[in-house]
């Protein structure tokens, strides 16, 4: 996959829950054993330029869809593939134990397990890596919940939410051409991907509608940014209100993360101690009126990256820091937004995004190491129809990229693909 976090992607299992049925297989004297998952193959057509042939001996410092020389027509340097992918969410399979401990107390867990492709194991891929993306457990009560493990992340959870209008059973972005593992869907153009974290999170009470959440994560500290003094801290304030045919969904994120790192000094010397704040804001709304839905937003953050915080697809050329001894953070600001509408089961979902960096002094200078991505785009069209447990679908995207030195790249996927969800 292109990024660390996302050897899943955006899957995104919590909000994927709304989509399955959760089969009880017992529930008898307060106990209850579920079980929920989804089965999902989608072909893949994907056409238009390769990566850049970056000029002036520099690096690419995020984008790229990694073809590694694996194009179609040398001299054009364009590519045409076909494939069979998982999906945004992927294949997988949960199950839960929960315990009525009396009237006002119930205790909900749940552990799932996913497989990181369905790709053929001939020549390709032999390791058919497992995830046990989330194991966690929840105490809810009347003054709220206490939820600890490892679960799907605060921060960012609300762009995935818009993105699931369109790729819940889709593909959309597959991360990386030569992996056929789950995918991005439209991460990277404007959502972000909240990840999977190992966390202690409060949710507050629903009150007139809002409702608040705070979570003690462990931090992301990317690479050459080693240590972090603190836990990563998540916030959410948001509103859930139905008005007359109409349900309003507002929320407001924030992610805040400390990381340091020495400098190297000669002589045997000691270094200097770097440090960077990490942090984002978001906000989004979604709106649905019968068959109608509307969802978009907006975040901005330092040291965050296309898809997740501290992103450092390539290792030596991060995209979230920039490669000056003190390692200076870049900016970032993406937009996003979804419309749907749905038909008795039959779903027709359009929308886009688009991702802008802010490049450093180092970035813009004549010593630039990097041609750092300066934007990223993409609009897309996906509809779906299901079939009791089954669900089809059909999707288009088409996805440019461009670099701070003026590298393009423009790509279309094409797909189709099969869905049982339970």
């Amino acid at each position: 996959m292109k990024f660390a976090p996302a050897a899943v992607i955006t899957g995104i299992l919590v909000s994927a829950g709304q989509a399955r049925a959760d089969l009880t297989i017992y529930d008898k004297d307060g106990w209850s054993f579920y079980t929920s998952g989804l089965v999902a193959a989608h072909y893949q057509l994907i056409t238009g330029a390769a990566d850049p042939q970056f000029k002036n001996s520099l690096s690419a410092a995020g984008g790229q869809i990694l073809d590694e020389r694996s194009t179609s027509d040398v001299r054009n340097n364009t590519i045409t593939l076909s494939d069979i992918r998982s999906g945004f969410i992927g294949t997988q399979i949960g199950f839960g134990v929960n315990r009525q401990i009396n009237e006002r107390v119930r205790v909900t867990s749940f552990l799932s397990i996913s497989m990181n492709g369905v790709n053929s194991n001939r020549g390709q891929n032999y390791l058919k890596d497992v995830d046990y993306r989330e194991g966690w457990a929840a105490v809810e009560g009347p003054y709220g919940t206490f939820k600890f493990g490892r679960m799907f992340g605060l921060f960012a959870s609300s762009s995935g939410e818009v993105m699931l209008m369109a790729f819940r059973y889709g593909v959309g972005h597959p991360c990386a051409i030569n992996n056929a593992g789950i995918s991005c869907g439209s991460s990277g153009a404007g959502p972000l991907y909240a990840g999977f974290d190992a966390a202690f999170r409060y949710t507050s009470p629903r009150l007139a509608g809002l409702q608040f959440q705070v979570a003690v994560t462990d931090p992301d500290v990317g690479v050459g940014l080693q240590m972090s003094p603190y836990p990563r801290v998540d916030t959410e304030l948001n509103f859930d209100q139905t008005f007359g045919p109409a349900r309003v969904r507002l929320y407001g994120q924030s992610m805040w993360d400390r990381i340091e790192t020495s400098s190297m000094a000669m002589g045997g010397m000691p270094g200097t101690l770097i440090v960077h704040d990490v942090w984002g804001a978001m906000g989004t709304g979604i709106v649905n009126v019968g068959g109608f839905g509307l969802g978009g937003g907006g975040w901005t953050g330092k040291g965050i990256g296309e898809r997740v915080p501290m992103e450092a697809s390539d290792p030596a050329n991060p995209l979230a820091f920039d490669k000056s001894a003190n390692k200076e953070l870049r900016l970032f600001r993406g937009f996003f937004g979804n419309v749907q509408y749905d038909y008795q089961g039959t779903v027709l979902t359009g929308g886009g995004g688009i991702l802008f960096v802010r490049p450093t002094a180092l970035d813009n200078s004549d010593m630039a190491a990097n041609d750092v991505l300066k934007q990223q785009f993409e609009f897309h069209a996906t509809l779906s129809h299901k079939f009791d447990a089954i669900v089809l679908e059909a999707e288009y995207m088409r996805w440019t990229s461009e670099w701070h030195f003026g590298e393009k790249q423009v790509l279309n996927f094409m797909g189709l693909g099969a869905n049982y969800v339970w």
